[in-house]
């Protein structure tokens, strides 16, 4: 046999061959009907499963997102058994916002709320000085 009967050969068995899918213009055909999906009023009625929508709109408008208000104690002053915070007087055991006053020293006090502590600090404040020369 030669090299155009071998070919002549394969090329007559891939046409047998290509028998074998007989539903192939079936498939096809089914492949081309177009799809249908869900309906807009399928849609609207489906749930978000991320997040509800009043949030979402909340989120977006900048709106219901609490933030807590971050208080900030300031001390001013101590003067013997007593600390200045925020403009008022405390002694030891006084009840500061949320925390409780349990220490006074020279510099500083001592806030807890449960294991949490905070320790204020007096700033020294210096007021800024301008030197001038005068010449005579």
């Amino acid at each position: 046999m030669g090299y155009q009967s071998l070919i002549l050969l394969l090329l007559s068995l891939s046409l047998a061959w290509g028998g074998g899918y007989p539903d192939i213009d079936q498939i096809i055909e089914k492949i081309k009907v177009p799809r249908q999906g869900l309906t807009r009023e399928e849609i609207a009625k489906l749930k978000n499963p991320f997040i509800g929508d009043e949030k979402l709109h909340a989120v977006i408008n900048g709106k219901g997102t609490k933030r807590r208000k971050k208080i900030v104690f300031r001390l001013e002053s101590i003067f013997s058994n007593r600390a200045r915070i925020n403009g008022r007087w405390y002694r030891v055991g006084s009840k500061v916002g949320n925390y409780r006053l349990v220490a006074i020293g020279s510099r500083s006090v001592v806030l807890q709320r449960g294991n949490r502590r905070i320790r204020l600090f007096l700033w020294k404040r210096t007021p800024k000085l301008k030197l001038i020369k005068i010449e005579r």
